[in-house]
This record gives structure tokens, C-alpha cells and sequence, in this order.
């Protein structure tokens, strides 16, 4: 069988790929797409056809020897989009990284590289096969050469391409040259086309066959045409045909696949922020383990109290039976005070029949020689995810970490670009220092306690790795968040954050299980009548849960108005429904029928699962390094997102109730997206309602109707409290008109006179735009930075949504940074006056507290003044108070 050589045409690759993927960009604005989807498309070349001998080609830069025979060649096709353009260097860094044989000639097209290659390698014995879907490739297809077609999945030989165009692959150039292209501008024969060409190559063999027996055409324009044209035909074959004589390298072992430069492309994937390709790769090295070392005596634990005694600070990470920290059993510490050297201490390592192994200390008496340097008020202690750590330490052994806290993952989360890997693992690797895998050092043991099994020498190295990459980082963030302005931030409020969430999530909130089991059955009553309605309706039964039966009942048997259809079948989601219930009584149905499905399997049926045996709690995990903006995140379960606005979620939020013989606080932050705008924005207008203390809604309606505040009626204020926030989160026209099911003039109306109210606001939208473009980031007032990656794409949409970002992000961000002041404040204040309330959550501007009744008044008084005095803006901040026996009040 003949050896292989893979040539791709890369000209054809990049225009494929720039099209095959939306428009994207790294954090510094740099488009990225083309190089993507280049990288992607040569990779699964590599990887399913495995090439021995591989090369690309490219066009060369300006003219080529086309253009002296005809100067319009190509002259009706548009330049290359400057976002492609400026991708160029990046998709050629790629190929020279990979090792790939990179060919580029003046004045010639990649074709001609290709052609010339095909032709000497195919006489050498070679098989070619053109990876491309250029059809003027085609031409060159024969026994030792055929052209795949990756997108289309397809491989074109000579059957398959007299099978599509009706003509030997010999005959395709003078068959193009009849037809012409008007994509590069070659003209052909006018009113020539494939089917004519066919026939007439068929009859005639070539184009010179058909020329030197013109005169046997039947009379016709046609004939007319082509006699008039015979020049113009020549032409184009002349333009078409594929030069043979390139310069092309010599000897076939150049066209050898290489070992990539792994080093290069971790560089290139670094720049563009390809992560997921990052971790397709390895440039990183194990950690030397020398240094490493296991605490198994009361001699170690001495030697070691020298070292912490002089320590300035103390990284710890804890190695135990389970990710739920408040359920996991301590096996092991490590800890390190330098790069210098790492300890393991053992404490819960067992055998196969489940007993402690020998050679380990007494789980207490470490805990008690560890107690006063965790316990200190002075010495740091750094972690990665700390909260986690901070948590086992409290539960399982009694023991608070005190003292000044910094959690490399926090640090990490302020300071790296979005969307980037928050792990140890791969935060170490960008670094250069390979981790062992947990899934190495449990050999695939998929036991929830499987680390207890691990051999304690294995366990060694792979906990003080985690300590020492720990540090590394520590060293790295620690100039970083100084240098982009952001200590304060992380000390002041991420950090004290932290303990506060840990002692949240610790505490956990009751659930009583007879409201749900009383809802459960309520809302499958419900949905079990909703699906009867809805089949009624329908005519016949169907899986509501099928977007593609849906979608045939709404929009082909109902005859409702559709969107585009695509391969999998019509949009049948939230907002294509919303539109439609305003027009039909099925997809209002529908729409009530899945709102009551999810709260029915999302919480209803769930939350009767996550009660805590032991504590009769919930506990949820308070997510700190999650949104983009620095809001707080919760899951299993998520308490943030539980609806308010419908009955039913206000419903299920009954079932949340305090302990026995207490009561729950809420208190809320009054509007306090607007009072951020407000003092952003320095609008005198909105200042002065705020410091009134005005209804903002309502005077914003009376501005905008033009009618006096006497006769603002509720729908007038349910639009203005749109508008308002609305404003926040840059709504333009479009989307107010859709949120309020007005028409878009009108809404743009509305948002005219807004702005006519408020021009304050409409100049710092301006100015926050503007600061984004010139920075490539915002901030919000505590510094707080997010990256606008997009803010200067091409792409108008992607551009638009960028801006919305910029103007959203210090506004919410602000917000967010304020409530998590405002937690620590409260905090503060309920310690420093004796009260025993707990804060228990935070959902979003509002804390919940439980408390004894008691002691009611004089809570919400501290409370009141803490939250109020979070953060000095230049309206006033204002918290408002319900009270009662379950979160529905």
C-alpha cells in the first residue's frame, strides 16, 4: 500500500474556521476564533487520520502571477475582515509550534504549492491526499490522489467527482473554464453553465476539441457565445489551471510529522485563553519530593514546633473522608511554612479491614499541638478553598482557624481572567509544577473515605504538593492583588467573608418536611390537571417535556407563529412561549405546567432530601468565587434562586422556619442597585429623590407620563420600575418593548425621557463605556475589577452586550460588595452587644437572621445601623425589616 502525505490547504482552513465559530476574543480584546477553530480542525485531522507525512500551505501576501494575465482576478471579492487579519501570526504561530511542515511561496496560491507537490511526490510513488473543499483541487484527482473534504466528512476520487460534475477529474479544467467563477472572478463563457459545460465537454472531450469543431454546433446564441468568448475561455483556463513547478521541498522526510513544541503551544493557548486546549497539554514538571516529609513521632512534632515558632506564616490543607466538610472524618494535615520543606501529618489512616495503621499519631494530641499556631490571632494562615478546611477543622476537631486567613483560590478568583480554572491542580500547572491527581493517589478507589486507604507514603507526597503549589501561588498573588489595587479587598472583606460563610453554612436553616409533603401533593394535583388541559386543548396526548412534540403541536397543528426551524425542530423556550401565551391559551398552560414541574423536582421533591439527619438542617454551600461580578452563589441547594414573585415559590419559602423557640429577621437593602447608580452617576435629580426619600418609581413615572405624582397609577409605576432598572442593566428599546409588551417607539420614548430626567445617568454611561475601551476593564467603588473582553469587537452584538457589561458590572458589583460589608459588619455588631442572633443566609440584598424573640428590638437596631453604615455613598442607604416564623413572613 502507497505511504500518505496529508496536504491541507490552509487558506481554505482559516476562512472555514473563521465562519465555523461565532466571533470571540481573549480578555485583551484579541480576536480569537479563526485560531480556534484552526487549531481544532488540524488537531482532529491528526487525531483520526494520523498522519505520517503532513504539510500546510498558505496564499502569499498581495498579487499573484494570475494578476498579470488578468488584472480583475479576484477583483470582486471583499478584503479579509481585519478580525481574521489580526489572527494570521497566531494561526501561523500554531503550525510552526506543531512541528508542521509550513509552505508559503510569492506570488503563487496555496493551490499551486499543493498541485506542485501532488505532482512530484505521486511519480515517486506516493499517495496525496488534498485536505480542502476548494473544488479547483478537484482537477488534480486521480489513481494517487484524492481530495477529503472534512467538514463535509467526504472523500472525493475520481468516481466521485465524475459523479457530481458529470466529467473525468482530466476534464475539470476545461470544464471550469466554460463555467467560469464568479467567486474569484474568472469569467468563463457567459450564459455557459455546469449543465451545458457537461454536455458540451462530453460531446467534445476538452476545450480544444470543442473549439477545433465549433462549426458543428447547431446554429444558436449559444454557439454565438461561445465563438465570441473562444479568448475569454482560454482565459479562464489559464486562471484555473494549477502551476506544477512551485519550489517545494525536496526530500520526503520533510514532510515528516514531528513531536510538537509543547512549551511553544502552552505559550500560544496561554495568550489566546484557551483553557480547554491548555489542558491538552503538559510543559509542567513534578514537584521534587525531598523535602517532603511524614510527622510520626512526638520527637517530629517537637523539631517542628521550632519551625512554626518562627514562622510569619502557616499554609495548611487537610486530607479527610468525604467533600462535605461538615460529615468528613480527619486523615491527615499538611503543612508548610516555606518552599524549603512540607510535613504530612497522619491521623486516620486505615487498612483494608478498616483499622488505624500503626505508625501514626494520636488524632487529639495533634490537634492540641497545632491549636495555638491555628489558633493565633497573629500568624497567616493560607489555604486553597480555605473555607473547606476551616470547615473540618471546626466540626471534626473543635478547632476555629483564628487570626488573619487568605485563601489562594479567593486571590486567584480577584486577580486571574475570567472564565480561567480556579483548581489547584491547573492553577500549579500554568505555573509549571505538575500535581499528583487525587484519582492517581486513590488508584481509582471510588469509596467516598478512599483517601483513609491510601498508603500513608503515597499520602505524603501528594498532600505536601498541595501545600508547597499553595504557596507558590501565595508568593505569585499576594504582589499581584497589591499591584492592581485589590488588598483591601481581599482582606477587608473577601477574607472576613469567608469565616462568616463557613459559620453560615455550619449553622444551616430548619426545614419543616410536612409543608413540603403538603405541597408535593398539591402540585401534582396541579400538574396532573394542567396536563389534561393541556391535551384538551391540543387534541390528543404528548410528552410536554419534548421540545420537538411541542413544537409540532404549537406551531403546526395550532398554526402558531414560529421562529426558524432548525434540524432539531422549533424554539418552544421561556420567552417563545411568554410571546405566544399573550395570543393562545395552550402555551400559557404549558408555561404553567413546567414553572410548576421544576419547583416540584428542584426543591418541593428535593429539599425533603438534603435535611440533615443529625442537625435537622439544611446546609447549603455559599459559592465565593463563582459570578463575574462578585455576588455570592449557593448550591446543593441553591437558596438564592428560589422564585418570590409567584405564589408558589412564596409558598415553598414557608417551609423555611427557624428554630424552636425563635424567630426569623429579615432584612433587606431598599433599592440598592439605584442608590449605586445614583452615586456613580452624581445625578442631581436622582440624589435629591433618594436623600427625600421619595418613591424613585413613582417619581420617575409622574416625569415620564407627565402627569403629577397624584395620578401616578400602579401600571404607571410598574413601567417606570422597569425603566429603573432596566437603566442598570443597559435595556435598550428592543428589550424594554418586549418586557413591558409595548411597541419599541414607545419604549424608546420612554427611555428618551428618562434620560431627559436623568441625564447625570446617561453621562456616566458614556463615561463607564469609554473608561472600558481605553482599560479593557471596569471596577466597582472597593476595586473590584472585571475584564470587558469584547468591548472592541467588530461584531455589533457581541460589542453591544459588552457595553451592557460595562455599564451593569460597578453598579451589581458595587452592590454585591456592599452586602458582603454589610455581613461583616452586622456580625461585628451583634458580638460587640451580646446578641445571639445568627445570620443564616443571603439571598442576593437580603440577610436572614435567626434570634431569640427577645431580643428582637435591640437586633434589629444594631442591624439596622450596621448595614446603613456599610459603606458611605452620597445618598443614604436604607435596610427594611419583616419578621416571622418562616421565610414567606
Amino acid at each position: 500500500m502507497k505511504e500518505e502525505i496529508y496536504l491541507i490547504d490552509g487558506s481554505s482552513y482559516i476562512y472555514r474556521a473563521y465562519h465555523a465559530i461565532a466571533p470571540l476574543t481573549n480578555s485583551k480584546g484579541v480576536a480569537t476564533n479563526a485560531v480556534l477553530g484552526f487549531v481544532k480542525m488540524v488537531q482532529k485531522l491528526i487525531n483520526e487520520h494520523g498522519p505520517k507525512y503532513l504539510a500546510i500551505a498558505f496564499d502569499s501576501k498581495g498579487p499573484v502571477f494570475r494578476h498579470d494575465l488578468y488584472r480583475e482576478y479576484k477583483a470582486n471579492r471583499p478584503p479579509m475582515p481585519e478580525d481574521l487579519r489580526e489572527q494570521l501570526p497566531y494561526i501561523k504561530e500554531f503550525v510552526r509550534a506543531s512541528n508542521i511542515l509550513m509552505l508559503e511561496e510569492a506570488e503563487v496560491e496555496a493551490d499551486d504549492i499543493l498541485a506542485s507537490i501532488a505532482a512530484r511526490y505521486t511519480k515517486q510513488g506516493y499517495r496525496v491526499v488534498i485536505v480542502s473543499g476548494d473544488k479547483d483541487l478537484l482537477q488534480l484527482v486521480d489513481d494517487s490522489v484524492a481530495m477529503y473534504d472534512p467538514m463535509k466528512n467526504k472523500v472525493m476520487d475520481r468516481a466521485e467527482v465524475e459523479k457530481k460534475y458529470g466529467v473525468r477529474p482530466d476534464q475539470l479544467l476545461d470544464f471550469f473554464a466554460l463555467v467560469g467563477d464568479s467567486a474569484d472572478n474568472v469569467p468563463g463563457v457567459p450564459g455557459v453553465g455546469p449543465k451545458t459545460a457537461e454536455k458540451l465537454i462530453a460531446d467534445y472531450g476538452s476545450l480544444d476539441g470543442l473549439y477545433e469543431r465549433v462549426d458543428t454546433l447547431k446554429k444558436s446564441k449559444m454557439k454565438e457565445k461561445i465563438i465570441d468568448n473562444r479568448q475569454q475561455a482560454y482565459l479562464s483556463r489559464q486562471l484555473i489551471d494549477l502551476k506544477k513547478d512551485v519550489k517545494i521541498p525536496e526530500k520526503i522526510d520533510q514532510f515528516t510529522l514531528q513531536k510538537a513544541d509543547d512549551s511553544s503551544l502552552a505559550s500560544l493557548y496561554t495568550e489566546l485563553e484557551f483553557l480547554s486546549l491548555l489542558k491538552g497539554i503538559d510543559t509542567s514538571e513534578k514537584i521534587e519530593t525531598d523535602t517532603f516529609k511524614a510527622i510520626t513521632t512526638v520527637d517530629d512534632l517537637k523539631k517542628l514546633r521550632t519551625e512554626l515558632d518562627h514562622a510569619h506564616l502557616l499554609v495548611v490543607d487537610t486530607e479527610t473522608t468525604s467533600l462535605n466538610a461538615r460529615r468528613a472524618k480527619l486523615v491527615g494535615l499538611s503543612l508548610c511554612t516555606s518552599l524549603e520543606r512540607a510535613y504530612y501529618i497522619p491521623v486516620g489512616h486505615l487498612d483494608e479491614q478498616g483499622c488505624l495503621l500503626d505508625g501514626q499519631l494520636d488524632e487529639k494530641s495533634v490537634i492540641e499541638f497545632l491549636a495555638p499556631y491555628l489558633q493565633s490571632e497573629k500568624l497567616l494562615k493560607v489555604g486553597h478553598n480555605l473555607k473547606y478546611d476551616f470547615t473540618v477543622l471546626s466540626q471534626h476537631s473543635g478547632l476555629e482557624l483564628r487570626g488573619p486567613l487568605a485563601d489562594t483560590l479567593i486571590a486567584a478568583y480577584l486577580t486571574e481572567s475570567g472564565g480561567r480554572s480556579l483548581k489547584l491542580d491547573d492553577l500549579c500547572q500554568e505555573r509549571g509544577l505538575r500535581m499528583t491527581s487525587f484519582t492517581e493517589v486513590v488508584n481509582g478507589d471510588k469509596r467516598e473515605d478512599c483517601f483513609a486507604y491510601v498508603p500513608i507514603d503515597n499520602a505524603v507526597n501528594y498532600s505536601c504538593e498541595d501545600v508547597y503549589g499553595t504557596l507558590v501561588l501565595w508568593q505569585e498573588f499576594e504582589k499581584k492583588l497589591d499591584h492592581l489595587g485589590l488588598s483591601s479587598l481581599f482582606w477587608d472583606v473577601e477574607m472576613k467573608v469567608l469565616r462568616l460563610l463557613a459559620q453560615m453554612e455550619i449553622t444551616g436553616i430548619c426545614i419543616d418536611l410536612s409543608v413540603l409533603a403538603a405541597l408535593s401533593l398539591e402540585f401534582n394535583e396541579k400538574l396532573s390537571l394542567l396536563e389534561k388541559e393541556i391535551f384538551q386543548l391540543s387534541g390528543h396526548e404528548f410528552n410536554i417535556n419534548s421540545p420537538r412534540q411541542l413544537g409540532v403541536i404549537l406551531f403546526e397543528e395550532q398554526g402558531l407563529p414560529h421562529g426558524r426551524k432548525t434540524k432539531t425542530g422549533y424554539s418552544t423556550d421561556v420567552k417563545v412561549l411568554e410571546t405566544l401565551a399573550a395570543q393562545h391559551e395552550l402555551p400559557r398552560l404549558v408555561l404553567q405546567y413546567r414553572t410548576m414541574a421544576k419547583l416540584l423536582s428542584t426543591y418541593v421533591d428535593k429539599l425533603s432530601l438534603l435535611k440533615d439527619p443529625v442537625t435537622g438542617r439544611i446546609h447549603t454551600s455559599f459559592n465565593q468565587a463563582v459570578t463575574a461580578t462578585g455576588r455570592l452563589s449557593s448550591s446543593d441547594p441553591n437558596l438564592q434562586n428560589i422564585p418570590i414573585r409567584t405564589e408558589e415559590g412564596g409558598r415553598i419559602r414557608g417551609a423555611f422556619v427557624p428554630g424552636d423557640g425563635l424567630i426569623f429577621l429579615s432584612a433587606d437593602y431598599s433599592q440598592i442597585d439605584l442608590r449605586v447608580l445614583a452615586h456613580y452617576s452624581q445625578d442631581e435629580a436622582l440624589i435629591e429623590a433618594f436623600r427625600s426619600g421619595a418613591d424613585i418609581h413613582a417619581r420617575t413615572a409622574a416625569e415620564i407620563f407627565s402627569v403629577s405624582s397624584l395620578l401616578v397609577t400602579s401600571e404607571m409605576r410598574r413601567v417606570a420600575k422597569s425603566i429603573n432598572f432596566g437603566i442598570v442593566y443597559g435595556m435598550s428599546s428592543f428589550g424594554l418593548s418586549n418586557q413591558l409588551g409595548i411597541s419599541r417607539k414607545d419604549a424608546q420614548r420612554f427611555i428618551d425621557k428618562y434620560f431627559g430626567l436623568y441625564s447625570g445617568v446617561q453621562r456616566f454611561m458614556e463615561d463607564i463605556v469609554m473608561t472600558a475601551r481605553e482599560d479593557g476593564f471596569v471596577t466597582t467603588l472597593l476595586g473590584r475589577r472585571r475584564t470587558v473582553a469584547d468591548i472592541h469587537a467588530k461584531n455589533r452584538s457581541q460589542r453591544e452586550f459588552a457595553e451592557r457589561m460595562a455599564i451593569n458590572t460597578p453598579i451589581q458589583g458595587t452592590a454585591a460588595d456592599i452586602i458582603k460589608l454589610a455581613m461583616i459588619h452586622c456580625d461585628e455588631a451583634l458580638k460587640a452587644n451580646g446578641l445571639q442572633a445568627k445570620m443564616l443566609l443571603q439571598i442576593h440584598d437580603e440577610l436572614v437572621f435567626e434570634l431569640p424573640e427577645e431580643e428582637m428590638e435591640q437586633t434589629k437596631v444594631v442591624i439596622k445601623k450596621a448595614m446603613e453604615g456599610a459603606l458611605t455613598l452620597d445618598v443614604p442607604l436604607v435596610a427594611n425589616f419583616e419578621i416571622g416564623h418562616s421565610l414567606a413572613k
